[in-house]
């Protein structure tokens, strides 16, 4: 089992790196963005065989998004229901002006006392931290930053 140290680390790196690229991510992959219509010109020719069009680009993009936020989501999926849930209500639903809902609204949706909540709060982030530590298609994408 993990010392305080690492949970702390994880718990950081969850907060900190992977709830932030879950938006990016999600945004992406649900994005309805076309790609440019318009032929780009380079002065000197490419001597690579790797050619994608920008629509095959965004399509690569898309999918890869899609395929993170499925694993993370796969990954949520595997913790208990209270850790799910918390997670989901407290950094997965975003109010109007972007931020994440207060603790106050999520503890009694839980039906947690604000003591229980911060314990379940710190456990829920950890092992959603472990889980996504050990996926590689989360890694490849934080690592790549």
């Amino acid at each position: 089992m993990a010392n305080q140290k690492n949970k702390k680390e994880l718990t950081t790196w969850v907060l900190d790196k992977c709830l932030p690229k879950y938006f990016e991510m999600e945004l992406q992959a649900n994005s309805s963005q076309l790609p440019s219509m318009t032929s780009r010109w380079k002065e000197t020719p490419s001597h690579s065989n790797d050619f994608h069009s920008s629509t095959e680009s965004t399509a690569i993009k898309r999918a890869a998004a899609a395929e993170w936020v499925e694993a993370f989501h796969s990954n949520l999926n595997s913790l208990p229901e209270l850790h799910r849930k918390l997670i989901q209500l407290k950094y997965l639903s975003r109010s109007a002006e972007g931020k994440y809902q207060g603790d106050e609204f999520v503890y009694p949706e839980l039906n947690l006392s604000r003591s229980a909540y911060y314990i379940e709060k710190k456990s829920a982030l950890y092992w959603l931290g472990l889980q996504l530590a050990d996926d590689s298609i989360i890694q490849s994408v934080i690592q790549s930053e």
